[in-house]
């Protein structure tokens, strides 16, 4: 009998890491449910610029945004593009005299 112990005592210890993966897994809410609870929605930047000023009185992503794109659209010659017609037109060159043509007819 005693051989029967131990054999029932390891097959319960074998056993034992099965029934660890049988345990149920936490309730996930339905995501058809408009009720079921979320987390809140948290804004983190993806680019973080050192600032001098406290925390508290940073201006928000929107302000920078609007900001950027006022700078980007003054008429300062949108980094070099309108530069140009502002300058006066320089004179052309005219094109280099074209060699006379060559009669091909006689090589064949």
């Amino acid at each position: 009998m005693h051989q029967t112990s131990r054999a029932a005592l390891l097959g319960a210890l074998l056993a034992l890491p099965f029934a660890a993966l049988a345990q149920q897994s936490p309730r996930t809410p339905d995501p058809a449910d408009p009720a079921a609870p979320v987390r809140p929605i948290v804004y983190e930047s993806a680019i973080t610029r050192p600032s001098a000023e406290p925390q508290g009185s940073a201006p928000t992503p929107d302000k920078l945004w609007r900001a950027a794109n006022e700078a980007v659209a003054a008429p300062s010659g949108h980094a070099g593009h309108a530069a140009h017609q502002a300058a006066p037109a320089a004179p052309v060159p005219a094109p280099a005299r074209q060699p006379a043509p060559v009669d091909h007819s006689k090589h064949h």
